[in-house]
Parts: C-alpha cells; structure tokens; sequence
C-alpha cells in the first residue's frame, strides 16, 4: 500500500494500523494542492514510482489531491473499467489552462486514455448513478477510486461539501460492484484539512480508510 503524504494529515494517523505501507512525503513537491502542472506531476510520478510499494491500494490524502488517481491510471497497460465513488463530478474543465485540477481528472483520464479506459461508472448516491464513458463489462479488470465527500458529515467529516451515505451503504455497494471482478487497484482520498483537523474527525477518517480495505481484503 502506498500512503501519499501532500497535506500532512497521515502524520496524526497511527500508521501501525496500515501494514507493510510505504509512506512517501510529498510535502516538499510545490504547486500540488486542487491543480498541479506538468512539472509538479512529473515530480510526483516519479516519487511515486521511486518510492512506492507496488501494491494495489493507495491513500492519497485529502480530496484536494484526487487527480493523482490519474497517475495510477496511467500505469495500466490493459483494457480495464474505472468505479468512482465522489460527491462531485471530477470531470469539468479545469479553470487555469495548462493545469490539471482535482476536478477534472475524470475528464483528463477518459481523453488521455482511449485504448485502455473503456468505461468509467460514477456512483454519487443510490440514487444518482451514471456512466460517463460506454459501461461495465464483468470481464475487463476493474480500478476503484473513492472521495470519503461521499459519505455523511457524521461518518467521516472532510473539507469539501459532502453526501449522505453511510459506511455500510458504500461497502454494500463495493460488496456488488466487484462481485466475479478482478480488482486492478483501489484508492482512496477524503479528510479534513490537516491544519484544521480534530482528533475526533482524524480518527473517524482512519477507521473508514481502514474498514474500505479491509472490506476489499487490502489490509491484511
């Protein structure tokens, strides 16, 4: 498991919890907070590659830093389908030209990625479910990506506006998206702003991280 430190808020994690995880401090890469540019991307990749584990899961901080989903994306070399659980629509324009966003890198991937990202399956409630690209097919390898924004308030406080779903809905619905699906990778990003952050909301947002993998056999 990789655990991408840009915010800091995995240092007031217990970190014990998450075994054989490679910690790997962003702090010092600049620009990298909501839009990141090709330089500040590349420095990314590149830690990531250095000094990551290999393995399927990642925590990749707070919602702020989503469009790093796109770099995990990118490291696939076969035909696969992407599940996202988030309380936005992360595939707007970006609103500086020349910048990646964490609000657009749906978008980015689905442009950047036509012979390998064949669908893309966007799950914001149980009542708003959409496809922004073809759909599933159960044969192809499946990649998950969840913003914790999807969740309520009081499950798992984050610093963006967030949903209503429970813990227990949003592994109900892990549970039936990846039944017969190989699972190519997970990530998973959401939390308050380190800065800001109680020890009650840090906590809350390490026991979701940790039910999530565990749910998905990923932390074991």
């Amino acid at each position: 498991m990789d655990i991408l430190n840009f915010s800091g808020i995995y240092e007031r994690y217990e970190l014990s919890c998450f075994k054989g995880a490679s910690f790997i401090d962003l702090r010092d890469i600049h620009g990298t907070k909501l839009y990141v540019d090709s330089e500040g991307e590349k420095a990314v990749r590149d830690r990531i590659r250095r000094e990551g584990s290999g393995k399927k899961a990642h925590l990749i901080d707070i919602g702020d830093y989503h469009y790093v989903t796109r770099l995990y994306l990118y490291e696939i070399r076969e035909a696969f389908d992407l599940l996202v659980f988030d309380n936005h629509n992360d595939s707007k324009e970006p609103e500086f030209g020349g910048l990646r966003s964490c609000g657009s890198w749906i978008k980015d991937a689905v442009f950047d990625m036509p012979d390998t990202l064949m669908s893309v399956k966007l799950i914001r409630g149980d009542k708003d479910i959409s496809y922004l690209k073809g759909s599933f097919d159960i044969e192809r390898p499946l990649y998950i990506s969840i913003d914790k924004d999807i969740l309520s308030e009081d499950t798992c406080p984050t610093n963006w506006d967030q949903g209503d779903m429970s813990l227990e809905e949003l592994l109900d619905f892990l549970r039936k998206e990846t039944e017969g699906r190989e699972i190519l990778g997970i990530d998973i990003c959401g939390g308050p702003a380190s800065g800001s952050a109680i020890d009650r909301e840090v906590r809350l947002n390490q026991a979701v991280d940790i039910s999530i993998l565990d749910a998905l056999c990923y932390n074991h």
